[in-house]
């Protein structure tokens, strides 16, 4: 809402301002009660009231020591002063108001780069494996992945593939999905993988409280069909974690400034170094070998 239009606004309030004595606003006062009067009507709009009243700028008006009647005398004689006219008012009001507005947003941009440098500090890759490749059906295990004890976070799995034309399957699918406690599956996603050409896949999985555990299957095929000899290439499998951003600006302002937004203590497991990463393999000329769990990775076998 402009200046011009608090202004009216005011004015056809006049009728309403008591009698008696009135004193003359100083330009000073009168530039904070226009301003203050912009951000009023600036919260009325943006809460959906729709209405003009006295009563809303009553209090302005007493915060500086003056009244309706002082207003309504000042707007009166404001033009027979040399000194000053309600034009250099009104400008001097937008000024303000536009230094103020600038200086808001750069705020939100410090508080923008806050969040994002906080939430890049403390994102994790939970698994790794640069490289996995399966031509046997007894090996189609290695595709099967289970992150469990998550934490509450952005879970992003993704990977490059190729199914190679020794493929005998037509049907092959990923799959991921959210664990409930009751073993319940949540959000499950599913995807037809292509064939014969370099494809990706990448998908973000929102854990909270109630998740425990992210399951993904690289590559399976419907109940009602045979698995065949498959003949298939994983490159950069990787599940990414982030933190909730206020969960990782905490664990910021702690790092650097040792001051704790939230309970410190309870969120140092969300911030322990928790990649795991898988050297380049074969993994049809070598036998299966366990690996080491870290931070809650585990691979499903079975």
């Amino acid at each position: 809402m402009k200046v011009s239009r608090i202004i009216y606004i005011l004015a056809t309030l006049f009728v309403a301002a008591c009698s008696g004595r009135a004193k003359v606003i100083p330009d000073k006062d009168l530039v904070n009660i226009f301003h203050d009067a912009f951000i009023a009507n600036a919260y009325m709009t943006e809460a959906n009231i729709n209405q003009d009243s006295i009563l809303l700028y009553e209090p302005i008006f007493k915060r500086y020591g003056y009244t309706m009647n002082d207003l309504q005398h000042t707007l009166t004689t404001i033009n027979e002063r040399k000194s000053s006219r309600i034009s250099d008012i009104m400008h001097d009001v937008n000024d303000r108001l536009d230094r103020e507005s600038k200086m808001e947003q750069r705020k939100m941009i410090v508080l923008d780069t806050i969040d994002n440098l906080a939430k890049r500090t403390y994102t994790r890759t939970m698994y790794s494996d640069t490289l996995i490749r399966v031509k046997e059906l007894r090996d189609t295990n290695k595709l099967r992945i289970s992150l469990k004890d998550l934490v509450e976070g952005e879970y992003t799995v993704s990977f490059d593939y190729l199914i190679d034309t020794l493929d005998e399957n037509r049907n092959s699918r990923v799959e991921a999905y959210l664990v409930i406690d009751d073993t319940t599956n949540a959000l499950r996603h599913t995807m037809m993988l292509s064939r014969f050409r370099e494809a990706k896949y990448s998908r973000k999985f929102k854990a909270d409280t109630q998740h425990k555990e992210l399951y993904v299957n690289m590559y399976y095929h419907p109940n009602n069909e045979e698995s065949k000899l498959p003949d298939i290439t994983i490159r950069n499998f990787q599940i990414v974690r982030v933190l909730p951003t206020e969960v990782s600006v905490d664990s910021l302002y702690h790092e650097q400034l040792n001051i704790s937004i939230i309970n410190h203590e309870m969120m140092t497991a969300f911030t322990r170094d928790t990649v795991k990463i898988v050297e380049p393999q074969d993994t049809t000329l070598l036998e299966e070998q366990p690996h080491e769990e870290k931070d809650s990775i585990a691979l499903r076998t079975n």
